[in-house]
């Protein structure tokens, strides 16, 4: 049994998607056609919660644009997070679009880089600051600072200032026009993708950005950085104060965005979700019984909270950790269930997770962790059966009303009739003693022995 789930070996730019459990070929395909047919300079973004697997694609995808889809562009890995403790991103974008350039190109990227050293001094950060956000302040200061100045040497400042200035432009020119000709040498775009963005600091994560806009945006140069919108919009309040127009700033960055698909495929229900769930049960060897139970249990939390790929995986290596006795295949399916409960909300709502612990979760509450409306769990309407019923759904609700829920929480009259025998469950003879103390008793006796 393995206590993580274990990612394949991946090798940059060679491994693709193989092995492609989650069907990702398909967005690898319509990705690949995109910035090969788009000549202007695009920034098109993977934007998913975290957890959703943008790592896995985008690694992947690098060596899958000319193995498996045909393109021709040049692909380039840069993990934003690993030069993270850097000031100036520019040097480390530069150095990974290097390491791909052909050896044909070599002359004309040594041309390139010897321009790119001129832009990336400390004039740099008065530079973009100048261009960017801060453009009409920044202006304004300095002019206040030339119109006081009064002895030669901070004339003499002010004129290496401005003199620096012209010299990044033209700089910035030279840069453009050699980029340009590294796509015409190799008649192929260049696409970077930007891995990791959202773990960086505010500061370094929209520098990124910036330096992309200002310094790359040339005609079949495209970018695909891999962020977490929501948290990249905090970067930006986090910089410029909270009220900014976050969602509006990232705009003049990035032109496109997508996402991964939540489904298996056009004609299937079955979500990616829960095709990782079941593979990571045969590669970590877990018990079925329980893992099953989880799955099943996840399906149904997935449609009203937010579980990413990871979450799965918490779950699943908390299943690991878990003593013998607590999987065994002869314990009564109450048991079972409840213990699931209590593994899948640990990681996906801690808080109604104490809540059940102590059989305090009111039936509003374990509706909202289910998604489960009162249409889909009242069997009969009018002496007639009720369409919309949901058997599965309806037994997940009683069960853990019946345990992890106040005394009463089983008199709703939506809830189906078979709810009397529920006891059958956790004993043998359906009547089971000190039932609100199950749930407690199997967090400090199973869950709570070994935590990751």
């Amino acid at each position: 049994m393995k206590l993580f789930p274990q990612d394949s070996d991946v090798s940059l730019y060679e491994t693709g998607f193989e092995v492609d459990i989650l069907k990702r070929k398909t967005i690898s395909k319509q990705l690949s056609d995109l910035v090969e047919r788009i000549e202007d300079p695009i920034v098109l973004a993977l934007d998913d919660k975290w957890g959703s697997g943008k790592t896995y694609f985008l690694k992947r995808w690098v060596a899958a644009h000319k193995k498996e889809n045909g393109g021709t562009a040049v692909t380039v890995y840069f993990d934003a997070f690993e030069s993270d403790y850097l000031s100036d991103p520019l040097v480390s974008i530069i150095t990974s679009i290097s390491e791909r350039i052909p050896k044909e190109q070599q002359s004309t990227l040594a041309k390139w880089k010897t321009a790119a050293a001129k832009l990336a001094k400390p004039a740099f950060g008065i530079a973009l600051s100048l261009a960017t956000f801060g453009a009409k302040q920044h202006l304004d200061e300095i002019g206040d600072v030339l119109a006081d100045a009064t002895s030669s040497e901070v004339k003499d400042a002010a004129q290496q200032l401005w003199e620096t200035e012209k010299e990044r432009k033209d700089a910035i020119k030279s840069f453009k026009e050699l980029l340009v000709k590294l796509t015409k040498d190799e008649s192929a775009p260049i696409v970077i993708v930007v891995d990791e963005l959202d773990r960086c600091r505010p500061d370094y994560a929209l520098l990124v950005l910036e330096v992309i806009k200002h310094f790359f945006s040339v005609a079949k140069v495209h970018f695909i950085p891999g962020v977490n919108g929501a948290a990249l919009e905090n970067s930006v309040k986090a910089r410029y104060g909270g009220d900014i127009d976050a969602e509006s700033y990232l705009r003049k960055f990035i032109n496109v965005s997508f996402s991964l698909p939540r489904f298996i495929g056009l004609q299937t229900d079955q979500t990616v979700m829960t095709r990782y769930a079941n593979q990571l049960i045969a590669d970590m060897n877990l018990p079925p019984k329980v893992s099953k139970r989880c799955v099943e249990l996840l399906s149904h939390v997935a449609g009203q909270n937010e579980v990413s790929l990871r979450d799965v995986g918490k779950v699943f290596s908390k299943i690991a950790l878990l003593p013998a006795e607590a999987t065994n295949e002869n314990l009564l399916a109450g048991w079972i269930d409840i213990l699931c409960v209590l593994l899948v909300s640990s990681v996906v709502n801690p808080k109604l997770h104490k809540k059940l612990v102590s059989a305090k979760a009111t039936i509003d509450e374990v509706r909202d962790f289910l998604g489960a409306q009162k249409t889909n769990t009242v069997y009969m309407i009018g002496g007639s059966m009720n369409p919309e019923f949901n058997n599965n759904l309806a037994w997940w609700l009683v069960i853990i009303l019946f345990a992890c829920g106040p005394a009463t929480a089983l008199e709703d009259e939506d809830l189906p009739e078979w709810k009397s025998k529920i006891g059958d469950q956790f004993d043998r003879f359906g009547r089971p003693s000190s039932v609100k103390t199950i749930p407690s008793r199997i967090q400090r006796e199973w869950v709570d022995i070994f935590r990751v």
